[in-house]
């Protein structure tokens, strides 16, 4: 992303150095610029190439106390250039889980790009449970989230906190995703779901438990629901 004030001289110098492959210049500007240039010299990092480029967009990528995240997500994708496609994928994958938020979104939206089908898989051997991920597990079918899913709603129901504020959101998405993902195994997990809350004791009526209850069960029925 080239900066606003794209004809400063710095942003000039920048731009020779690259031209002229000289790394060390780009690397220098990643000390005391403001973030729009650092962020200019990464993207340029990436352009030119090199061993000494990408282990810098490395560093600074995993840098999560140092950096912006902006600056982070930028050396992420210069990276692209500078990785051979299965070793970038398993790289971006280091940054799908226990992160930035924004880093997150990011990763996984580069991830998508270059392993649209691994993503999935990969957000469940990292056990991703956070809405997104949900998400991806649910309109891509992924079969192998299903045990994961149903010891999140068997650990709520165990809890006794399904209909509380921070996690019934997180419950009721499971319960879609499950619907989506279908199979015997998630028609078991969501039978078992609705005979615990039938037999749990049940949130007063007209209470916002009782309603996030009844949206859980109603998602439930209706993905038990013979398709057309």
């Amino acid at each position: 992303m080239e900066p606003e004030s794209r004809k400063t001289p710095e942003v000039e110098h920048l731009r020779k150095a690259a031209e002229q492959d000289d790394v060390a210049s780009l690397i220098d500007a990643m000390r005391d610029s403001p973030l729009e240039v650092k962020t200019f010299a990464v993207g340029l990092l990436g352009t030119v190439g090199g061993e000494r480029a990408r282990l810098t967009l490395v560093s600074i990528a995993r840098d999560r106390w140092g950096e912006h995240p902006e600056l982070r997500i930028a050396a992420l994708e210069a990276l692209a250039s500078l990785v051979e496609k299965d070793g970038y994928a398993d790289f971006l994958e280091q940054f799908i889980t226990d992160e930035n938020r924004r880093v997150v979104a990011a990763a996984r939206r580069m991830l998508k790009a270059v392993d649209p089908e691994g993503l999935p898989v990969r957000l469940v051997e990292r056990r991703a449970l956070d809405h997104a991920a949900m998400k991806v597990y649910g309109s891509s079918g992924e079969a192998s989230a299903v045990p994961l899913l149903a010891s999140y709603l068997r650990e709520r129901m165990e809890a006794g906190d399904i209909a509380s504020a921070g996690k019934w959101g997180k419950a009721y998405a499971a319960v879609k995703a499950l619907g989506n993902i279908a199979g015997p195994a998630s028609v078991e997990t969501l039978e078992e779901l609705l005979a615990r809350l039938e037999e749990a004791p049940r949130p007063a009526d007209g209470t916002l438990a009782a309603a996030r209850v009844d949206k859980i069960e109603a998602a439930a029925r209706q993905a038990l629901e013979p398709g057309d």
